[in-house]
C-alpha cells in the first residue's frame, strides 16, 4: 500500500516540508541557503514574485510590496493591495505561493500529488477549508489537514526514547508565530489519543513584535517626529509612515530573537525622510514585562484544558513546548512556575510540527481507487457481512501482531491473509470457530494486509485490503472536532430557535449521522415560504447567533412538487470529512424530493458594526445582571470583569480606523466571542440553578401531595420521570431540564385534579384578589356561586367555577405559550 509520506507545516512566520517513508525521515532544505525552514513571506518585484527568506529581507527596502503573517487572515474576506501589481491578493493566493515554493525543496524531482498540511487546532471550519483550497491551488490533488498539536506530539513521541508502561497525559503547548494552541493528549505504549484542546488564532509571536513597536519604538518616534497617535497612523492604509511601520516590525522580530540569548539589544532606527538615525535599547527585563499579559493568557488556556477535564497539574506528566515563541526564556519559566508541571524542551520547536506531519503522512494511505472494496474502520473494528468481525491493533512496536476474526454464526470454510508487499502469506487455512492469526510486520512502516474468506468449496465469499498496522511508530487515534456542529431548530414551546448538537465537541473525525425532524410549519407549493437548514459551528447550549454558520440550505415553496405539511417527517444526513468538509442531504418524504449540498466555505466577513452591536447588547445585558444580583458578590465580580473587558474591546474598536491594515479587527472579534461565551456560560448557570431549584421544589411538592393525600398510584409515575435525575441535572442543558419540569408539572396537575377539594385554595386566592379580573360583574356572580358551593361542600361545582374565573384573568396572568412567527421559524422541530 502506498502512503502519502509528505507533510507540510504551513506556518505564520516559517514553513517546512518533510517526508517519512519506510522508516526514514527527511526534512528537506532550501536549495538556496540550505535552511530547512522557509519564511512565509511573498514579495512582488516588477514582473517577479519572490517567496521565502529573500522576500522577508525586502521588508527593509520595499515593505509595501512584501506580505507576511497572512495565515492569520485565512478564511476571511480580507485582501492585500500590491502597489507593484496595482491589484489585490488574498491570504489563500499568498499561501498557495508558499506551498508551491516548498515543493521546489524536493530535490529528487518526485511528483507529490497528495499532501498533509498542518493547521492550528483552534482553526474553525472556514479557516480549515481555506487552507485546503490553498493546497489544491498549489497543485496537490488531495490535501489532508492535520492539527498542529497532534503533529507536534507525533514528532516528540516518535523521535524520543520513550519507555511508556502505562497511560500518561501530556500537554502540548504550541506558541507559534501567529497562533497559540494547547492540547491534552493521552499516550500509552502504542497510540496517542487527543482528549481536548483550547487556543487563540490571534495570539503569537507577531503580537509580541507589535507590542515592541507600539510600546517602545512608537513613544520614542513620537518625540522625534513631534507626532501624536503615531501607532494609529502606522496601522492605516496609505499613510506616510506605513513603510516605516513594516521596517520597524521586521527589526522588532529580530530584536525579540536576540533577547532570547542576550540581556539587552539595540534597535537601529533609520528614517532618512526625517533625518532620524538613532538607536533604542531594550532590556530583557523590559521585554519580559511587556509580554507578561500574553504569556498569562496562554497559561490561562492551559489551565482551562485541565479544568475542562477535571484534572490537576499532578495528573500531567509533562508539558511539551512547541513553536518558535517558546524559545523565549520568560515563556518557559512562567509556564513551569504557574502550572507546576515539568516543561520538556527536548523537541526542536521550529521543526516539530513539520516533522510530525511527515510521520502522520507516512501512515496515511493514498486515495484508494474506486474499484477497490473498502470497509470503514471504526475503533479498530470491521464488520464483514453479518458473520464476521475483525479486531487488530492499528499500531504496534512488535515484530508480529494478532488479527482476531470473530466467527459470530460459526460458519465453516477457509481464510487467507497476505501482506500486500508479498512478504507474508498464511496460505489457505480451514476454520470453523474464531480465527486467531499472527502476521509478520515490516519495521518502521505501515503494513497492509488482504483478508479473504472462502466457503467449504473454496469459493470466495469476501475480500478486503483494509487491514493496516503501523509498526514501530506512534499513530494517532484520530483528529478532534474543535467545536460542536449543530443544527438550528425551532423550539415552539419557548417561541425561539435553538441549537441542537449533531456532532459534539472533541468527537473523532470523520463523522456521519442521520437525524429525523418534523416540519414546524406548512410550506405551500409555489410560495416564498422557506425551510432553512442552518449548520452552525459552536456551543450547542449557546445562542444560534453566537455560532459560525458553515452550511446553509434554503428550500422554498417554489422548489416543492407539492405542499410540505406541518408535521411531515424530514430526514437529514450529515457527513463531515477529516478535513471538515460538510455534506448535507435532506430528504422530504411527503414530496419524495432530495436536496443536497457540500459546503467548503473559505471566507467569512467581519463587520465592525456587527461587532460593535454585539458588544453593546451584551454590555447592556450585563448592566441589568449587575442590578439583579446585588447580593451575590462572587457572581457580580465575574460579571463586572467581563463587562470591563468588553468595554476595553469597545475602545479598541473605536480607535480602529476604517482602513486598518492589520488583523486587529479579527483579534477583537475572537476576544468578543470568547467573552460573550463566558457571559453566556455564567447566565446559563444562573438559569440552570433556578431551573434545578424549581425542579427540586416541584418534586418535593409532589412527594408531599402523594403522601398527604394518600395517592400511591402516582408514585410509580413520579419515579419514572426522575429515574435518570443525575444525568439531566448535570447535563448543563436547560432545554432537557425544562422538558422534565414540564413532565412534573403535568403530573402535578393530574394529582391536583384528582381531588376536587383542592380547588378550595385556588378559589379563595382568586376571591382575595378579586380586583384583577377583566369582567368584575361576571366575576362577582361566580364568587357568589362559589360561596354556595363551599357551603354545600360541592367541590365538583367549585372546580368549574374556578375554571370560569381563570378565563376572566388578564392575558398576561395566564400561562400562555409564546407564539412563534412563521417568518422566524427555520421550519424544523
Amino acid at each position: 500500500m502506498e502512503t502519502v509520506n509528505f507533510g507540510i507545516d504551513l506556518g505564520t512566520t516559517n514553513s517546512l516540508i518533510s517526508k517519512y517513508d519506510n522508516g526514514k525521515l527527511e526534512v528537506f532544505k532550501n536549495p538556496l541557503g540550505l535552511k530547512q525552514t522557509l519564511s512565509s513571506a511573498v514579495a512582488y518585484r516588477k514582473n517577479k514574485i519572490i517567496v521565502g527568506d529573500k522576500a522577508r529581507e525586502l521588508l527593509e527596502r520595499d515593505a509595501l510590496n512584501v506580505f507576511t503573517c497572512f495565515k492569520r487572515k485565512m478564511g476571511t474576506s480580507e485582501s492585500y493591495f500590491v502597489p507593484n501589481l496595482n491589484d489585490n491578493v488574498t491570504p489563500v493566493s499568498l499561501s498557495t505561493l508558499v506551498l508551491q515554493e516548498l515543493k521546489n525543496f524536493i530535490h529528487s524531482g518526485e511528483q507529490v500529488e497528495e499532501i498533509v498540511i498542518t493547521i492550528p487546532s483552534s482553526f474553525d471550519t472556514i479557516q480549515s477549508n481555506a487552507t485546503k483550497i490553498a493546497g489544491e491551488n498549489a497543485g496537490f490533488k488531495k490535501v489532508y489537514l492535520l492539527q498542529e498539536p497532534i503533529a507536534a506530539s507525533l514528532a516528540f513521541a516518535n523521535q524520543g526514547e520513550l519507555d511508556i508502561q502505562e497511560k500518561k497525559k501530556w500537554l502540548i503547548y504550541d506558541f507559534g508565530g501567529g497562533t497559540f494552541d494547547v492540547a491534552l493528549i493521552e499516550i500509552d505504549d502504542r497510540e496517542i489519543n487527543v482528549l481536548d484542546n483550547e487556543g487563540d488564532n490571534f495570539l503569537g509571536g507577531l503580537d509580541i513584535d507589535n507590542l515592541i513597536v507600539e510600546k517602545i519604538l512608537v513613544p520614542f518616534l513620537e518625540q522625534e517626529l513631534n507626532e501624536k497617535n503615531l501607532w494609529q497612523q502606522f496601522k492605516e492604509t496609505d499613510n506616510k509612515y506605513q513603510k516605516l511601520y513594516y521596517e520597524l516590525l521586521f527589526k522588532a522580530e529580530e530584536a525579540k530573537k536576540e533577547l532570547t540569548i542576550f540581556e539587552n539589544v539595540e534597535i537601529e532606527i533609520d528614517y532618512p525622510e526625517e533625518d532620524i538615525y538613532e538607536t533604542v535599547e531594550i532590556t530583557r527585563n523590559q521585554f519580559n514585562n511587556l509580554i507578561a499579559p500574553l504569556v498569562e493568557r496562554t497559561i490561562s488556556f492551559s489551565k482551562q484544558v485541565l479544568t475542562n477535564n477535571n484534572l490537576n497539574s499532578s495528573d500531567i506528566e509533562r508539558i511539551v513546548m512547541v513553536g518558535g515563541t517558546t524559545l523565549i526564556p520568560y515563556v518557559r519559566e512562567n509556564v513551569k512556575a504557574q502550572t507546576e508541571i515539568i516543561v520538556d524542551t527536548s523537541v526542536d520547536p521550529t521543526a516539530a510540527v513539520g516533522i510530525g506531519a511527515a510521520f502522520y503522512a507516512g501512515s496515511k494511505p493514498k486515495t484508494i481507487k474506486k474499484s477497490e472494496t473498502i470497509i470503514a474502520d471504526t475503533d479498530q473494528k470491521e464488520n464483514i457481512g453479518n458473520n464476521f468481525q475483525v479486531f487488530y491493533e492499528k499500531s504496534s512496536n512488535d515484530e508480529e501482531e494478532l488479527i482476531n476474526v470473530k466467527n459470530t454464526n460459526k460458519v465453516s470454510g477457509y481464510y487467507r491473509i497476505t501482506r500486500l508487499d508479498g512478504g507474508f502469506d498464511t496460505g489457505m487455512i480451514a476454520f470453523d470457530k474464531d480465527i486467531f492469526a499472527y502476521v509478520d510486520l515490516l519495521e518502521g512502516t505501515v503494513n497492509s494486509f488482504e483478508l479473504k474468506i472462502f466457503d467449504k468449496n473454496q469459493s470466495e465469499l469476501y475480500s478486503s485490503r483494509d487491514i493496516k498496522i503501523s509498526q514501530g511508530k506512534y499513530n494517532v487515534k484520530g483528529q478532534l472536532l474543535p467545536q460542536a456542529i449543530c443544527l438550528e431548530i425551532d423550539d415552539i414551546e419557548y417561541g425561539e430557535t435553538r441549537l441542537e448538537a449533531i456532532f459534539t465537541k472533541n468527537s473523532i473525525l470523520p463523522l456521519k449521522k442521520v437525524i429525523y425532524k418534523t416540519a414546524s410549519k406548512t410550506i405551500v407549493k409555489g410560495s416564498d415560504d422557506l425551510l432553512q437548514i442552518n449548520i452552525v459551528e459552536g456551543d450547542d447550549n449557546g445562542l444560534p447567533s453566537s455560532g459560525l454558520t458553515i452550511g446553509f440550505i434554503e428550500i422554498s415553496g417554489k422548489d416543492l412538487t407539492e405542499d410540505l405539511i406541518k408535521g411531515t417527517d424530514i430526514e437529514i444526513e450529515i457527513k463531515m470529512s477529516e478535513s471538515r468538509d460538510i455534506h448535507v442531504n435532506v430528504f422530504l418524504s411527503l414530496t419524495d424530493q432530495e436536496f443536497k449540498n457540500t459546503f467548503t466555505p473559505t471566507e467569512r466577513y467581519i463587520s465592525r458594526s456587527k461587532i460593535d452591536k454585539d458588544l453593546y447588547v451584551v454590555i447592556e445585558n450585563l448592566d441589568k445582571e449587575l442590578q439583579n444580583h446585588g447580593d451575590n458578590y462572587e457572581l457580580l465580580s465575574k460579571f463586572k470583569k467581563i463587562r470591563d473587558n468588553l468595554i476595553e474591546l469597545q475602545i479598541e474598536l473605536t480607535l480602529l480606523s476604517d482602513n486598518d491594515t492589520t488583523d486587529k479587527k479579527f483579534s477583537i472579534d475572537n476576544k468578543k466571542r470568547e467573552l460573550i461565551n463566558q457571559y453566556d456560560l455564567l447566565t446559563r448557570h444562573v438559569i440552570l440553578d433556578e431551573e434545578i431549584s424549581n425542579y427540586r421544589r416541584i418534586v418535593k411538592d409532589i412527594e408531599y401531595d402523594i403522601e398527604t393525600d394518600e395517592l400511591p398510584q402516582f408514585k410509580e409515575r413520579l419515579d419514572n420521570i426522575i429515574k435518570d435525575e443525575r444525568k439531566y441535572l448535570n447535563s448543563g442543558n436547560k432545554y432537557l431540564l425544562k422538558s422534565k419540569i414540564k413532565e412534573l408539572e403535568s403530573l402535578q396537575n393530574v394529582i391536583f385534579n384528582a381531588k376536587d377539594e383542592n380547588y378550595v385554595y385556588t378559589f379563595m386566592n382568586y376571591k382575595f384578589n378579586s380586583e384583577i379580573f377583566t369582567n368584575g360583574k361576571k366575576a362577582k356572580k361566580l364568587f357568589d356561586e362559589g360561596d354556595k358551593a363551599m357551603e354545600n361542600k360541592d367541590y365538583k361545582a367549585l372546580k368549574f367555577i374556578v375554571i370560569n374565573l381563570y378565563n376572566l384573568l388578564p392575558d398576561e396572568m395566564k400561562e400562555t405559550k409564546k407564539e412563534m412567527n412563521n417568518k422566524n421559524k427555520t421550519g424544523l422541530q
